[in-house]
């Protein structure tokens, strides 16, 4: 069975209604992407290098990349404030468009969302908690 894109579960995830279901429909397709995609867009405090919106870019043409995410969620500590400042903010962005132009066209359409903190309504910090126990800090350190 071919593996879901983080798009398809999110997507999925926010049409059901019960809140329970919700928490275990994210807890039967979990992965080490999935978690840190949903940590990204819910986390009080990650702050992006990048610009808010959806920069201009070719959405991919490719068959058969829809595990790319999977693959490339490594490289997103890139494009967070505070990571390599030797990198340009011209350098960060092109590497980000880039990024995007790899990725299922979901996938990357959810990438924006996840960094400008727009994801569906229904995929609070309390059904991911409710996954994931713990995963989302609410609490924003005041240093």
């Amino acid at each position: 069975m071919p593996r879901l894109t983080i798009a398809q579960i999110i997507d999925t995830a926010s049409k059901i209604e019960s809140v329970e279901d919700r928490a275990q429909y994210l807890r039967d397709n979990d992965s080490t992407t999935l978690r840190y995609i949903l940590e990204l867009a819910l986390t009080p405090g990650v702050a992006w290098s990048v610009p808010e919106g959806a920069p201009p870019y070719k959405p991919c043409e490719y068959l058969d990349v829809e595990g790319r995410l999977h693959q490339e969620a490594r490289t997103l500590y890139l494009y967070l404030q505070g990571n390599r400042p030797e990198l340009s903010q011209l350098k960060r962005e092109t590497l980000f468009i880039g990024l995007l132009e790899s990725l299922d066209k979901r996938d990357a359409d959810l990438l924006i969302k996840v960094k400008d903190k727009k994801l569906p309504r229904t995929i609070s910090t309390k059904v991911v908690n409710l996954a994931f126990p713990g995963l989302i800090n609410e609490q924003v350190d005041q240093a």
